[in-house]
């Protein structure tokens, strides 16, 4: 949703107040996983055992009841000790961020269960409106308090004018980008009461007892995940050692060019959406492997696809963020590559969680945390935000080539290593011209386009067997 922000906000807000737009927010995704504790995965695992509707609405019940219990805790406890925490976190003259991303959080962490349920059930229409609501909410008050409102006071003749003059406080700056978010988490929150509310199988204690050790591993694999994804910007101002003003700009920078990368990540949480319950669902088949090996290739071209367009259209891609923050462009490359890693290490995570061995996953996950954690303090007070990209990207890489080790060694998959590395390589050597030779006006363009058609020519050429096979499947799934 931010990102769908991010043009708006980087051109309206200073670079220090997006920095710490951007420090809350990695916060958020870190407490999200804490709150849920893996109890998203455990539903879709036992879930998908289940027999009968009844008992995986006895799954659904006792998954959800705990994850609300924890959530209202959560709420309380900050709500009790508000100051203590804003002080402690460097928000003391604005307690009221903590507080609103305080519900934010649990209101969130609230409807993940109720929305694995949607995707469970294959409704992707609920799933969709539910989201889709929230995200237009969202918007709507973000453009009505940072564009409509501050030209309604200084035209107080307009529709509206004199009321948003006499209610509107523009002092209150980026604190509205969290009143709209906090609303439209409420939205999503009354959207799906009903499902909330269909509780009629209770909670049962000793199905919480089978699903508490299935998850608990899975907690830590989110964490020490959330620690890779979000500590160079939650920590970026303590260790880079500059004074905060331009700690936050820096960080402001860092926080935007890391969201034009997101266009990639948000193909790959969509392929998340999609593919995590469909592997679960075919847990007992017997070739299972097969189509994990099928889905790990397929999964690369279009990744190595979506980056080399975003690289060789670059400037067309920094449109979304302000002038003043492209000057950090320099770490998209970086950015887009460790993501390529993180949804290959997505891939390849199924083969403990299919086998009821999540504990393997929660070691990955802390080693790359700790990769995270060293390399963020060595490079960043050298190289700034680069360091913290590279530092991704180490991170990434590692966990996923410990992911395939172990897998192999434990659950062997069929893996085309060979053609997998060589569909990397060809993105990256079509790229290279465009990096090398930094052309411009219209011949940037005839490179770049030539760059991604002999990709899209190469994958038609060397996967005609993959592509008609997945074409199949397409057309049997449609009848």
């Amino acid at each position: 949703m931010n990102f769908l922000l991010t043009p708006l906000y980087t051109r309206v807000f200073l670079k220090e107040d997006y920095g710490i737009v951007t420090e809350l927010y990695a916060y958020v995704a870190f407490l999200i996983v804490f709150l849920t504790y893996g109890m998203e995965t455990a539903f879709f695992r036992f879930g998908s055992k289940c027999k009968s509707e009844s008992e995986r609405n006895k799954v659904f019940s006792t998954a959800f009841i705990s994850v609300l219990t924890t959530a209202i805790l959560f709420i309380a406890l900050i709500s009790a000790s508000l100051e203590s925490v804003a002080s402690l976190m460097g928000y003391e003259n604005n307690p009221e961020y903590i507080l609103y991303f305080a519900w934010i959080i649990g209101l969130d962490a609230m409807v993940t269960i109720p929305l694995a349920k949607l995707r469970m059930a294959n409704k992707p229409v609920n799933f969709a409106v539910v989201n889709l609501a929230s995200v237009i909410l969202n918007i709507g008050l973000n453009l009505f308090f940072i564009l409509y409102c501050p030209y309604a006071m200084a035209n107080p003749e307009v529709l509206g004018g004199e009321w948003v003059s006499q209610y509107y406080n523009p002092a209150i700056g980026i604190g509205y980008i969290f009143v709209a978010n906090l609303a439209s988490s409420i939205l999503k929150f009354v959207l799906l009461l009903p499902a909330m509310i269909d509780l009629k199988f209770g909670f049962d204690f000793a199905l919480w007892k089978r699903l508490m050790p299935y998850a608990l591993p899975l907690l830590f694999l989110g964490l020490a995940g959330i620690v890779n994804e979000t500590f160079d910007r939650a920590f970026f101002g303590d260790i880079s050692g500059l004074p905060k003003i331009i700690a936050d700009k820096e960080l402001g920078v860092y926080g935007a060019c890391y969201k034009v990368a997101m266009l990639l990540s948000i193909g790959i949480q969509a392929y998340r959406f999609a593919a995590e319950p469909f592997i679960f669902s075919m847990a007992a088949d017997q070739n299972r492997d097969r189509s994990q090996a099928t889905i790990m290739k397929f999964y690369f071209i279009v990744a190595c696809f979506i980056a080399l367009v975003i690289l060789c259209f670059l400037d067309v891609a920094l449109l979304l963020i302000g002038e003043e923050y492209r000057e950090g462009k320099g770490v998209i490359p970086i950015l887009l590559l460790a993501y390529i890693f993180f949804g290959a290490f997505f891939n390849l995570s199924f083969w403990y969680k299919l086998n009821d061995k999540t504990i393997y996953g929660a070691f990955i996950a802390a080693a790359g945390a700790v990769i995270t954690v060293l390399t963020n303090l060595l490079l960043v007070p050298l190289y700034s935000y680069y360091g913290a990209a590279i530092a991704t990207l180490l991170a990434y890489a590692a966990m996923a080539i410990l992911s395939f080790i172990l897998g192999q060694k434990k659950h062997a998959v069929p893996y085309d290593t060979k053609k997998i590395l060589i569909i990397l390589l060809a993105a990256i050597a079509l790229y290279a011209p465009n990096f090398l030779l930094q052309l411009s006006g219209w011949s940037k363009y005839v490179l770049a386009s030539m760059s991604v058609i002999s990709f899209a020519v190469f994958i038609l050429i060397s996967e005609k067997e993959l592509l008609n096979k997945l074409k199949n499947v397409s057309s049997r799934n449609n009848k």
